[in-house]
């Protein structure tokens, strides 16, 4: 019995020591969680407002999905007076909504079609005691932890700002009861094969040098 009872004593010593370095060296679970800050993968939209005279849609050029270029011709609309107006893409993307339809009428302030613009980005939030890692223009590695084939590329720091949603926000590790201010920080990500708008985007704060 007290062979066992020194065996379990030696044991739980062991994994103390452990866990006890690990959280100096914040290799840690808790420490690496917090190191590995999420978003989710989003994309800007366009919305394209008819702004010419009334008229009847009577050409329609792209279709859901399609991939344009700016300057593309999305529509052609007949005039009352017999004449033509036409609508161009405003941006290089995807046009992920048609708003009209072949013979209907429209007028001016009127939504046409919304483009999905080709540049992506991802919100992170940044506790005050991480920021100083990131600064404007800096490039960043981001990961997509999710798919069966992890992408990486690189994302770059385009804004940072206080979050004051966040401002009262009470940490019960290391801080106590402490208020810890955060950051919203934008990572602009290049559009690559593979990767869509919802999916997960991660950064980790440990491989970013002080």
């Amino acid at each position: 019995m007290k062979q066992k009872w020194v065996l379990y004593m030696g044991i739980a010593l062991v994994l103390i020591v452990g866990g006890s370095l690990l959280a100096a060296k914040g290799t840690d679970a808790v420490s690496q969680a917090e190191n590995r800050k999420q978003g989710v993968l989003d994309a800007e939209s366009k919305t394209i407002l008819y702004d010419k005279k009334p008229g009847t849609i009577y050409q329609i050029n792209a279709g859901l999905g399609d991939s344009v270029q700016k300057g593309d011709l999305l529509f052609r609309i007949k005039l009352e007076e017999g004449s033509e107006e036409e609508v161009f893409a405003p941006e290089d993307g995807l046009v992920n909504r048609i708003a009209v339809k072949l013979g209907e009428e429209i007028m001016p302030g009127m939504p046409a079609a919304v483009v999905q613009k080709n540049e992506y980005f991802t919100d992170l939030f940044v506790q005050e005691g991480q920021i100083h890692k990131l600064k404007m223009n800096q490039s960043v590695k981001v990961r997509f932890p999710y798919l069966d084939q992890p992408i990486e590329v690189d994302g770059i720091v385009t804004s940072i700002a206080a979050a004051p949603q966040f401002a009262s926000m009470r940490m019960t590790r290391e801080k106590g009861q402490a208020d810890v201010s955060m950051f919203a920080v934008r990572l602009s990500v290049p559009s690559k094969a593979g990767l869509l708008p919802g999916m997960t985007a991660e950064v980790d704060f440990n491989e970013i040098a002080d």
